[in-house]
């Protein structure tokens, strides 16, 4: 087994039961443990041998994905007396943090933990009575594509009702940076100054890239709509954007885009346009069955809510935007074993499951977006580092492998990156960077949302794989040892990246962005492959129809985002997934208004 060791306040829950004390103190105690981003520090309140508060009073947790837990764990923990309560859906970890850094304050304050380790009684409603909701249309999951649809259609005039299986809307966009491909939209084309992009030219992208394993109607249909899409949100939604900050090198044109405070900011303004044009939002709602009629049409959906109590929702369109199964490793490839995962733990292939059980057909279910520049924070999950990682690179920094040598051209498209550290030894890369380079790499991870602030990478120093820390600082050959670098080989390394950039040429890989690593002390950060999204899903055709294997529309159900597959081919674009789901959402909501007039 891996591994992986944390600072002592991270131990587990069950690791902090020794050497306390029975009796109970009044007071306010403070404990902290390991969450997904950093350290979760928290305050036990006990008066009279009970908890009577419990506050996080700082944390590094992402907006959105964490927020539910937050919330619900310390309110569930004084209400039920019990730091054992049932953890969040999709915010697994930080709940587990929460309930760890208590336990580690009752013990820092001498109270004994196990009093309050019972597990809580959890009365079921499974066998309440079936509650009926009816609406015009019901969209199921509430990620960038649910949402799209969920807006696209309530500003249509029709009842619509979206329910999501977590706590709170968001879903696994909630991580990105709200990127979208502006190809065709009048920002492009006066804010840009960008003139020579076209649709074509997207759709000739989307498949170079995609390796031409696309579905070519879905990527069309992308191409040619996504300016449309992005008129609507900019111009008449009146949703904020600005040019991406790093243009990444795949995209043959100037089109890159990002909603103003990423994915959550972009999230928080739709939902407050679809409550405004009576839009229902029902979280905690997990959908699993479809009702079909003789002809297998789609006439209802099967679903449960808290405690699990069942609910029937009858409506005359379904949008399927419950998204992909990247969190459930048994339908993935093999080759995806050792890969870091760093979505959310709910991206469990429900809706999939629901489609493929009524006859849905599927498209390229052995692909996987796959990232490079993962730190593993966590065992087997990972943080998203690429911009700072690009950044960096488009200055002095470099990457090497285990014998210190550079084995890629670092300005190449994240698919080419990834490709290059799955070749290396043991699947790692490490980003060697100067003092200078340290800096900008740390402003581009606070800038993007990447981390709160400079004090969370601190705190990966701590942390360490398999013995070896994530992050080094100090001199080359002494990181080097430390990370499990060859230190000669990269000391000679930087020499000969220096002198290439005084002579003014990468005779080596052809990197074109030449410039010297300068003064220390020098970081030493480890890249490894990542993912969160599946490439392959469920077929649909260009109006988002979901499809039967004989090719032929599934009567009354569409599709949105990553739960369809094909339109990336076997790899994506930077911002081309979120274009998807956001596109994909437009035209399906656009479809579902059709369908039930």
């Amino acid at each position: 087994m891996k591994a992986f060791t944390l600072r002592a306040a991270a131990l587990s829950v069950a690791a902090l039961f020794s050497s306390v004390s029975l009796a109970a103190a009044d007071g306010v105690l403070t404990g902290e443990a390991q969450g997904r981003n950093g350290p979760v520090k928290v305050e036990v309140t006990m008066t009279d041998g009970k908890i009577a508060d419990l506050k996080v009073v700082q944390h590094k947790e992402s907006t959105g994905i964490a927020d539910p837990a937050l919330e619900r764990i310390p309110a569930a923990a004084v209400a039920e007396q019990s730091l054992a309560v049932d953890v969040v859906g999709g915010a697994t970890l930080t709940s587990e943090a929460i309930l760890a850094a208590a336990v580690a304050a009752l013990k820092a304050g001498g109270i004994d933990p196990a009093p309050y380790m019972k597990k809580p009684d959890a009365s079921s409603a499974a066998n309440a009575p079936v509650e009926k909701v009816a609406t015009d249309i019901l969209v199921i999951g509430a990620g960038n594509g649910g949402i799209t649809a969920a807006v696209k259609a309530a500003m249509a005039g029709q009842k619509v009702v979206l329910i999501e299986k977590r706590p709170a809307a968001g879903g696994v966009s909630a991580l990105n940076h709200g990127g979208l491909a502006a190809t065709g939209t009048r920002y492009q084309r006066e804010e840009m100054k960008e003139t020579k992009d076209s649709p074509e030219l997207l759709y000739k992208d989307m498949l170079r890239v995609g390796k031409n394993a696309n579905d070519p109607v879905l990527a069309k249909m992308v191409s040619e709509r996504t300016g449309e899409v992005g008129n609507w949100l900019i111009d008449d939604l009146k949703v904020a954007y600005g040019a991406a900050w790093v243009q990444f090198p795949d995209h043959s044109a100037h089109r890159q885009i990002s909603a103003k405070g990423n994915s959550v900011g972009w999230q928080k303004t739709m939902l407050e346009i679809f409550e405004k044009h009576g839009g229902v939002l029902m979280t905690d709602m997990r959908a699993s069955e479809f009702i079909t009629d003789a002809s297998g049409a789609v006439t209802g959906v099967k679903a449960t809510g808290l405690k699990g109590k069942p609910y029937e929702f009858d409506a005359k369109s379904f949008v399927l935007a419950a998204g992909g199964y990247g969190a459930d490793k048994t339908m993935l490839p093999a080759r995806m074993k050792d890969v870091l995962f760093y979505g959310i733990p709910t991206e469990t292939g429900d809706g999939f499951k629901m489609a493929t059980a009524i006859g849905a057909d599927t498209i390229n279910l052995d692909y996987v977006k796959t990232y490079p520049n993962g730190v593993e924070v966590q065992p087997g999950r990972s943080m998203d580092t690429t911009g700072s990682s690009t950044f960096a690179v488009r200055g002095s920094a470099i990457f090497v492998n285990t014998d210190g040598k550079r084995c890629v051209n670092e300005n190449l498209s994240l698919g080419e990156l990834t490709e290059a550290t799955l070749a290396q030894k043991n699947h790692i890369m490490y980003l060697v960077m100067d003092d200078k380079a340290w800096k900008a790499y740390v402003k581009k991870a606070i800038d993007d949302h990447t981390v709160p602030d400079a004090s969370t990478f601190e705190n990966w120093k701590s942390l360490r794989n398999n013995g070896r820390p994530v992050i080094c600082e100090g001199e080359l050959d002494v990181c080097a040892k430390e990370m499990g670098i060859d230190p000669k080989g990269l000391v000679q390394t930087v020499a000969d990246w220096n002198k290439a950039v005084a002579a003014g040429e990468d005779k080596a890989f052809g990197r074109k962005a030449l410039v010297a690593l300068g003064e220390g002390p020098y970081h030493i950060v480890e890249q490894k492959a990542r993912y969160q999204t599946t490439l392959g899903g469920l077929k649909a055709d260009a109006t988002m129809a979901i499809l039967n294997k004989e090719g032929k529309p599934i009567g009354n159900l569409y599709g949105a985002g990553c739960v369809v597959g094909g339109a990336n081919g076997a790899d994506s674009m930077t911002t081309l997934m979120n274009t998807w789901a956001i596109v994909s959402g437009y035209v399906a909501g656009e479809s579902a208004v059709k369908n039930a007039k």
